[in-house]
């Protein structure tokens, strides 16, 4: 008996033993996120929990999640490790009486790994594609000593650089410049790219960005713009670069062009100034400027940045313009010769606070400018078919336009991160004030002969003042739809509305001169009118977010009122207008490297004061202009759609898009002959409003890399087709235009040398209702090539050439072949001392000359300037990244 006592005793201290354990051991969810320095999230880490008694492990998802979802002690350590960053471990310990913690995001910074002794090539994967960006790999592009960022974003497909710097990507024009992240200096790409290392970059992004309230909130609706993100590698976030650069060229140009910048990862400071002379029987300027700009964090959420720019300068230019107008009477043939005299001095200034936390974004900007500017023009106009007419011109003006504007913006998050809450405010004020001398002569001609009948002289004063100013607001809150512990995405429903106002004084006093030299005020050549716009916009919107896509679409509602008054007669003008149009985005990551986006807005415009105000307006005397006060708003709606593969192993990238636009009620201009009081003609012009205008294009680029990324063969083109509607003597009438080009590259980039060449092919053929189907076709085959030869460190030889052949101008535009020549060499230990010489054009054939096409007119324009010269360069630079001093030169860009 007391033997089966004892063993119940014994079962019953067993059973109590591990219920206690059993308690002890209470499971524990454990949940985190793992990002990068740009906080993006990281996919495929390895994380170890670990504690007293045991491993658990798991991996992160695509968005960087990981759970542990049986952890048996509140206190922990937590391991972290993934290729290319650097390992993470820390010691946790959790409050024992919750049983689901959250942890802070994990941020892994990126590391290189480097073996003594031993050379490690790895093939890298050149492109990855996301559902909102293109990443690049720095190390699968060939990056020469002394290249800049420039010099790699000409690798990349999909992307374009063109002479002045300008990016784009995509077809669409690169607007912010970020580093790790990070706003850096004024965010100028086309200034940055030119003076940053290329071998300090280890990755460069291409962001499709719908501005940081978006990204804090997650609601991003309507367009967004393409932003540049280089991310550094690890240590090189933070640098001093700059220098000096004494330039002088045979066409009579010299420049001095200083620029410094002091970056320390959070802290940026830089400095430039300018001066430029140029004179010679095309042009004469005198150019001269400063800036500077500062960045820095003065808490841990709160940066501030602010710029100032001055600028003072005078240009002296020649153009050649040649317009062919079509109408259902005949053709109009209009040649122009013009010679401008400029002068302006500008002020910028721009000042910002930003911050954000857990759970606000806040932003604030100031920005005023003060230009004052004189020009002095002389031009000549001769028109031939059916109006035969010269005007000979002499002007003189002066502008002075004060500006000042500024904005705050607030969001926060609310209940959990389930709802946020954003408002806003900003405001605006202007004034401009303009005096203007004009002299005009009119001759006319026998429309049968030719000979010259008569002439008219009118000299004028002309008194213009404005002031505007306006202000406006919005508030948009948005609420999640999905439960706080739904980890599959996120999923808002928002709302909200903006209003802006507006008021805007215009006051114009004409004062003629008679052939006797007295002076009289004309009414009618005269405007004193103000104006009021009220405009608002209701939008109700859904956005999702999930692993492989994303999308939102919405209604958006948009009353407005315009009201005019003229402060003479006393009359006023009201114009009211509801409009509605929709939105709609969609990205989707396709696997593989992949992804296809869409996107869709409608927006109004209403139509300018000056387009709806009935009074005649008689400035130019050979075209008076009377508005419609019965216009309506224009409705206008855009559509495109993308789509971007690469194949990691067969390195061929395939780029595509579409894109169509059309509006309704867009307002068009209305001309008509009219019989003037010397029995000749001149044009009225009015505006009504009208449908058919629409636009469709298609662009396509694929590219194959071979030769470890060494050796790109692309061909790439895009085909648009515009429809537009407009009014020629009160008839409605149409024009289409075909616009077609391709291209053929051929990309070799070596240690020791580069080529690069293309043969391209594009053709505009434009027809028009009128006059019996008139077409206008013009076609260009163009040839061109680039190569550079690095015979060692310290000489660089380049050479380009190019061919055109232009058909159907109506100005002379020649065939030119544009070739040119240079050479590089640097001197002292650093080769911080730069030395080139370049010859540009040598045959003396180049010409600025473009055309655009307007409704039933066509105009080519053409600059005469010197094309043909020798250019020597002395550059002094400094650039120091991570605290070592490296070997690289820089080529400050010397143009406006």
């Amino acid at each position: 008996m007391r033997k089966s006592n004892n063993l119940c005793f014994l079962l019953f201290f067993i059973l109590i033993t591990f219920s206690f354990n059993a308690l002890a051991q209470s499971q524990f969810k454990i949940s985190g996120n793992v990002i990068d320095s740009l906080k993006k999230p990281v996919e495929g880490v390895n994380i170890r929990l670990i504690t007293d008694q045991d491993t658990l492990r798991s991996n992160s998802d695509a968005k960087g999640n990981f759970t542990f979802a049986k952890v048996t002690r509140n206190k922990f350590y937590l391991s972290v490790t993934a290729l290319g960053y650097k390992p993470y471990t820390s010691l946790y310990e959790i409050e024992s009486s919750k049983k689901s913690s959250d942890l802070d995001p994990i941020m892994l910074k990126m590391e290189s790994i480097r073996l003594d002794d031993v050379e490690v090539k790895v093939k890298v994967d050149p492109i990855k594609i996301k559902k909102d960006t293109i990443e690049y790999n720095a190390g699968a592009y060939t990056i020469r000593e002394n290249d800049k960022v420039e010099d790699l974003l000409k690798q990349l497909q999909g992307i374009e650089v063109d002479d002045k710097g300008a990016v784009t990507a995509m077809g669409k024009k690169m607007t912010k410049l970020r580093v790790n992240g990070e706003d850096f200096f004024t965010s100028n790409v086309e200034d940055y790219i030119r003076q940053l290392p290329a071998d300090i970059i280890a990755k460069l992004q291409v962001i499709d960005d719908y501005g940081d309230e978006a990204n804090f909130t997650g609601i991003k609706t309507g367009t967004p713009q393409k932003m540049l993100n280089l991310v550094t590698k690890p240590g090189m976030d933070k640098g001093v670069f700059g220098g000096m650069n004494v330039n002088s060229a045979t066409n009579n140009a010299h420049n001095l062009v200083t620029k410094g910048s002091i970056w320390k990862k959070t802290k940026q400071i830089g400095f430039g100034g300018r001066f430029g002379t140029t004179n010679n029987e095309f042009a004469k300027s005198n150019n001269e400027a400063l800036n500077g700009n500062i960045r820095d964090k003065i808490s841990k959420e709160f940066s501030i940045n602010g710029s100032y720019d001055f600028s003072n300068g005078t240009n002296k230019s020649i153009q050649s313009n040649y317009l062919e107008t079509f109408n259902p009477q005949g053709t109009i043939n209009d040649l122009r010769e013009s010679a401008n005299n400029s002068r302006s001095l500008t002020n910028n200034i721009n000042l910002g606070l930003n911050g954000a936390t857990k759970k606000n974004y806040f932003n604030a900007s100031l920005a005023g400018s003060l230009a004052d500017t004189r020009n002095e023009a002389f031009s000549t106009s001769n028109k031939t078919g059916y109006i035969k007419q010269d005007l000979i011109s002499n002007s003189g003006s002066r502008n002075s336009n004060p500006n000042l504007n500024g904005s705050i913006n607030w969001s926060r998050r609310l209940a959990n991160n389930k709802r946020s809450l954003s408002m806003g405010f900003n405001f605006g004020s202007n004034s401009g004030n303009s005096n203007s001398t004009i002299n005009d002569i009119i001759r006319y001609y026998n429309e049968t002969t030719n000979v010259l009948v008569k002439d008219s002289l009118l000299n004028r004063l002309v008194d213009n003042n404005t002031a505007n100013s306006n202000f406006g607001g919005n508030i948009q809150f948005s609420n999640s739809l999905k439960k706080a512990n739904d980890t599959s995405g996120y999923s808002f429903i928002n709302f909200s509305y903006r209003f802006s106002v507006s008021r805007s004084r215009n006051l114009q006093t004409t004062t003629v001169t008679n052939p006797l030299g007295n002076r009289f005020v004309v009414d009618s050549l005269g405007q004193d009118y103000v104006s009021n716009f009220i405009n608002q916009n209701f939008s109700i919107g859904y956005n999702t977010n999930s692993n492989r896509i994303s999308y939102n679409f919405g209604l958006n509602f948009s009353p407005s009122i315009i009201i005019g008054k003229y402060q003479n007669t006393g009359q006023e003008l009201k114009n009211y207008q509801l409009n509605f149009s929709p939105s709609a985005n969609l990205s989707y990551q396709i696997k593989d490297n992949g992804n296809l986006s869409f996107g869709y807005n409608g927006y109004t415009t209403s139509p300018d004061f000056n387009k709806l105000q009935p009074i005649r307006n008689n400035n130019d005397v050979q075209n008076l202009i009377i508005g419609n006060p019965d216009l309506k708003a224009t409705s206008s709606h855009t559509a495109d759609f993308s789509y971007n593969k690469f194949g990691l192993k067969s390195g061929l990238s395939i780029m595509a898009g579409l894109s169509g636009s059309f509006a309704i009620n867009s307002v068009v201009s209305n001309t008509v002959f009219l019989r003037d009081t010397l029995n000749s003609l001149k044009q009225q012009t009015t505006y009504e409003n009208v449908n058919g205008i629409y636009n469709i294009g298609a662009n396509y680029s694929v590219n194959k890399r071979i030769l470890d990324n060494k050796l790109s063969l692309s061909i790439n083109g895009n085909i648009a087709y515009s429809h537009n509607v407009f009014y020629t003597d009160n008839v409605l009438n149409r024009s289409s235009g075909i616009n077609v080009s391709n291209a053929f590259k051929f990309n070799l980039n070596q240690e020791k040398y580069a080529f690069n060449t293309s043969a391209s092919y594009s053709f505009s053929s434009n027809t028009y209702s009128v006059m019996n189907q008139n077409i206008k076709n013009v076609q260009v085959v163009a040839l061109s090539g680039s190569a550079s030869w690095i015979p060692g460190k310290r000489f660089r030889v380049n050479a380009s050439a190019s061919k055109s052949l232009n058909f159907g101008y109506s100005l002379y535009a020649g065939n030119p072949l544009l070739v040119n020549m240079g050479l590089n060499t640097s001197f002292l230990k650093g080769n911080n001392l730069l030395f080139s010489v370049q010859a540009n054009d040598l045959f003396n054939q180049g010409a600025l000359f473009s055309t655009s096409i307007t409704n039933n007119s066509i105009s080519e324009n053409r600059t005469r300037f010197i094309s043909r010269f020798i250019q020597a360069t002395l550059s002094y630079n400094l650039s120091r990244f991570g605290g070592k001093k490296g070997r690289l030169n820089s080529n400050i860009n010397t143009e406006e």
